[in-house]
């Protein structure tokens, strides 16, 4: 089986490493996607990651990178997604691979909002934060919970609660969520991974 993670703005993290370490084994290939490709960044701020990932790869391009390494894939696939890279995954749904994505799992999506009209051909569920600062998460939720192969959680940490370097971070949420990443055996289970998810 292949993972392939796609970051957010803040791209190769330590967070994202201990990441792949947690889940890499003899039998999962595991592979990062990110803005900078492979580059490791060190950001002051989330407003100064922004202006990079806009500069340096901005979402059209982040797009195509998604979707080339989900048409490279031969293996079973899931994809793990955070923000940018989330929204991103969240696209590449919409388009038809030769061999089909098991599963994506994206964590707060913010540009999701102007995608709504994206349907997927491959299962998807998409981790909501409490709140977004530019469109209302309820709302967005309720509209995808009624697209076919789209479950949707509404969580109540912030937009970021995975990642340490996020003003919004939550040990609580990441540790919880990260311990269900973590069942590997699970990730291709669509209907098991998403009752965990939802607990």
């Amino acid at each position: 089986m292949r993972i392939l993670i796609s970051t957010d703005i803040f791209g190769v993290t330590a967070d994202i490493i201990r990441l792949v370490g947690s889940i890499n084994n003899e039998h999962v290939i595991v592979e990062i996607v990110d803005p900078y490709d492979g580059e490791i960044k060190c950001f002051i701020n989330e407003h100064s990651a922004y202006e990079a990932f806009l500069k340096e790869c901005g979402h059209e391009r982040y797009f195509d990178k998604i979707h080339h390494a989900v048409s490279s894939s031969v293996e079973d696939l899931v994809i793990i997604g955070f923000s940018a890279g989330a929204s991103a995954a969240w696209r590449v749904m919409d388009c038809c691979f030769k061999a089909a994505p098991l599963h994506f799992i994206g964590f707060y999506p913010g540009q999701i909002r102007n995608h709504l009209n994206v349907i997927p051909q491959y299962p998807c569920t998409l981790i909501f934060p409490n709140h977004e600062e530019h469109f209302n998460v309820s709302q967005v939720s309720d509209v995808l919970s009624k697209v076919d192969k789209v479950y949707c959680i509404n969580t109540e940490f912030g937009h970021g609660f995975m990642n340490p370097l996020s003003a919004h971070y939550s040990s609580r949420g990441a540790d919880a969520f990260n311990a269900v990443i973590n069942q590997i055996s699970q990730l291709t289970d669509v209907t098991m991974l998403r009752r965990l998810l939802q607990r």
